[in-house]
């Protein structure tokens, strides 16, 4: 067994040679030759800052001592390549000063923060071509918009109270609602912020893509807009009128995993229940696409398929989640209001009916509100909702896709929609 101390060295001279090669390769890809000091440099720079910091009694003022002296070194190198390369890049000095800074992290914080405190700064330094593609794409609203969001989760969600107003307007309002204040605005945070990783994958990830990215990613941020997008193209591409079936019935696992991803916020056990119908949904409707995208060989050409682009609203805009919001509270209302003089049966037709639009706004309200239903009866509403919304999504593709695309589509859907009713009806 290793004494205590050996561990730290060794991890120290490890991570301080990796970033050493990592900023090397850098350098040589870039084509710079007067370069901040070789692989050894950076070796002795983390074992100096770790044999200070080991130091008895003094080590932690021995650290800072020794990163005093390397200062003035750094600078005079810095100094040296600005006069002689007219260049301000910091990469070289930053580096340094990180690797210095490895000994004492390694002895006070657990061995996979060092591990990942490595691995970012090798992948920030090889990323450069990436980092500033996607920074191009950014823009400067978005930005915004999301220090925004930043806001109204980390700063006024805690500050709302989660007991709701007795008195007042206030009071009489929430005394009707199922849902408090605070459940409405978490309800918006949650929503909007799985509605903007599908959101960014599509906008800055993926900006121009074939069919079935399309399909698959579309599905986290909104799989019905996605199969509207994906339909009124093959009006104008016949040709790709099975591999867009493909791409539709590939937004059905991604609208399932961003179903589960809402359940498991609000109702942990429900989303465990939820997980194996879905899962087996989500490998049915894999499988049919992954059939008929076989159908496609050798018939669509490559310069044939063109990128898809799904322009949607930015989901962390407020309008957006203020409309997220008085939906949420208006189909919490309307699901009250029909359990309470039609009973269960009441919330399944409702349940069916609201496939026909946006299905998150009920889904989180029959998981937030208080509508004193039973954890089966949440769960079958759910997958009711589900099934509708394929129903509708199948007669969107009649409307505005091409019939080969629509017969295809109909056909893996009919599948998996008497699956879900049958799952709701027997199973739950």
């Amino acid at each position: 067994m290793l004494p205590p101390q050996a561990t730290p060295f060794l991890l120290t001279v490890a991570i301080s040679t990796l970033i050493g090669i990592g900023l090397r390769d850098y350098y040589e890809q870039e084509g710079k030759r007067d370069t901040f000091g070789t692989v050894r440099t950076f070796i002795f720079l983390g074992l100096l800052g770790h044999m200070l910091y080991r130091i008895p009694v003094i080590g932690a003022y021995a650290f800072l001592v020794g990163m005093v002296v390397v200062g003035p070194f750094l600078l005079v190198y810095y100094n040296n390549k600005i006069s002689q390369q007219k260049s301000p890049g910091l990469i070289g000095v930053l580096i340094a000063l990180l690797t210095y800074s490895v000994g004492p992290v390694v002895i006070h914080e657990p061995h996979w923060y060092l591990v990942a405190f490595a691995i970012t700064i090798l992948f920030v330094l090889h990323s450069k071509g990436r980092i500033r593609q996607f920074t191009d794409r950014l823009e400067t609203g978005e930005v915004v918009t999301a220090c925004k969001f930043l806001a109204i989760a980390g700063v006024i969600l805690p500050l709302i109270p989660a007991v709701a107003p007795t008195e007042g307007w206030a009071g009489r309002l929430f005394s009707v609602l199922p849902v408090g204040p605070h459940q409405i605005w978490m309800a918006v945070v949650v929503t909007t912020a799985i509605s903007y990783f599908g959101y960014v994958l599509q906008t800055y990830l993926y900006p121009k893509k074939g069919l079935l990215l399309t399909g698959l990613i579309g599905g986290l941020y909104s799989s019905t807009m996605t199969v509207l997008v994906v339909s009124k193209k093959t009006r104008s591409h016949p040709h790709q009128a099975r591999e867009a079936a493909a791409a539709i019935m590939l937004s059905t696992p991604t609208m399932y995993l961003r179903i589960l991803f809402l359940v498991a916020a609000f109702m942990p056990m429900g989303a465990v229940r939820l997980l194996l119908p879905f899962l087996l949904l989500s490998g049915l409707s894999g499988a049919y696409a992954w059939w008929l995208r076989r159908g496609t060989a050798g018939v669509i050409e490559p310069e044939a398929v063109a990128g898809v682009e799904v322009k949607e609203r930015n989901p962390l805009e407020l309008n957006a989640a203020l409309l997220f919001a008085l939906m949420f509270v208006t189909v919490s209302l309307v699901t009250k209001l029909v359990l309470l003089r039609f009973h269960e049966l009441g919330l399944r037709m409702l349940s069916f009916l609201v496939g026909a639009s946006d299905i998150v706004p009920f889904i989180v309200s029959v998981l937030q509100g208080n509508l004193g239903i039973g954890s089966n009866q949440i769960l079958q509403a759910i997958v009711i909702a589900t099934a509708s919304n394929n129903v509708m999504k199948t007669a969107y593709v009649f409307a505005f896709g091409h019939r080969q695309t629509a017969r295809h589509t109909a056909i893996g859907m009919a599948g998996i929609v008497v699956l879900s009713f049958l799952y709701a009806a027997l199973a739950l």
